[in-house]
């Protein structure tokens, strides 16, 4: 049991440090870059669940910087519509969402409860 908290507590800390290493790049991109990229975090935040998200977001954020580097316009890579971009990347990834889960909630609950009446 010892050991689960321990391994627990030591990914929890290493998620910190890469978190803040993410941000610290954010920080080095254009600023039309870290206001398009801050409003995706904030979308894909209330939308997405699980850990998954840093990955997808390192991705993300891997995409921006060889976008600036090559002196791309930031909408040129996300497209004019951002969110239907958030969109097509939670889809893209499979990323469980919160409405996802909650759909999944709603038709459990349902079957369930009509399973019963039909008992």
């Amino acid at each position: 049991m010892f050991n689960k908290i321990f391994l627990t507590l030591k990914r929890w800390r290493q998620e910190k440090i890469d978190y803040k290493i993410y941000r610290k790049r954010i920080q080095a991109l254009p600023e039309d870059y870290q206001i398009v990229i801050k409003e995706i975090e904030a979308f894909m935040w209330n939308f997405a669940l699980g850990s998954s998200m840093m990955d997808v977001l390192t991705d993300m954020l891997e995409l921006f910087e060889s976008g600036a580097q090559e002196g791309k316009n930031v909408l040129d890579i996300v497209g004019d519509d951002v969110g239907d971009f958030c969109d097509g990347l939670l889809k893209e990834v499979q990323a469980e969402t919160w409405t996802g889960k909650r759909k999944v909630m709603v038709n459990q609950s349902i079957h369930k409860k009509l399973g019963k009446r039909g008992d």
